[in-house]
C-alpha cells in the first residue's frame, strides 16, 4: 500500500477527464446565458441613447444590427417601430455554442419597447 502513495491510477485519470469536461461544458452554458442578456441589455442601452426625434425606423434597425453583426450571431429577424412616443423593437437571432462534443442551436426572440425623446 506504501508503494501507490501520490501515483494516478486508470480510474482517478478518469474522473479527472469527467470532471475537466463538465467544467468546460458548465462553463459555456453559462458563458451563453450571460451572453442573451448582454446582447438585450446591450440594444436597450444603445437605442436609449441614440433615440430622438431625428431618427426613423431603418436607422433603429440599423443600430440593432450592428449589435447582433457584432456578436457574430444569425440574423433571423429585425424590426423597429416609432409610434408617438414610444419605440417598439423587436428580433431574433440564432446562436450555437459548442459544447465540445456536441453544438447547441439556439433560437432567442427579443420584443421590447422604450419611450422616445424628441
Amino acid at each position: 500500500m506504501k508503494r501507490q502513495s501520490g501515483k494516478m491510477t486508470f480510474m482517478s485519470l478518469i474522473a479527472i477527464a469527467i470532471l475537466a469536461i463538465g467544467g468546460y461544458m458548465a462553463f459555456q452554458y453559462i458563458g451563453s446565458n450571460l451572453e442573451k442578456k448582454q446582447i438585450k441589455k446591450e440594444v436597450f442601452d444603445t437605442l436609449g441613447s441614440t433615440r430622438g426625434g431625428d431618427r426613423d425606423d431603418a436607422a433603429l434597425m440599423a443600430v440593432i444590427e450592428e449589435i447582433l453583426l457584432k456578436r457574430d450571431n444569425e440574423i433571423l429577424h429585425i424590426a423597429a417601430r416609432l409610434e408617438g412616443g414610444v419605440i417598439r423593437y423587436s428580433f431574433s437571432y440564432r446562436m450555437v455554442t459548442n459544447f465540445l462534443f456536441f453544438k447547441r442551436d439556439e433560437v432567442i426572440e427579443v420584443t421590447d419597447q422604450i419611450e422616445n425623446y424628441g
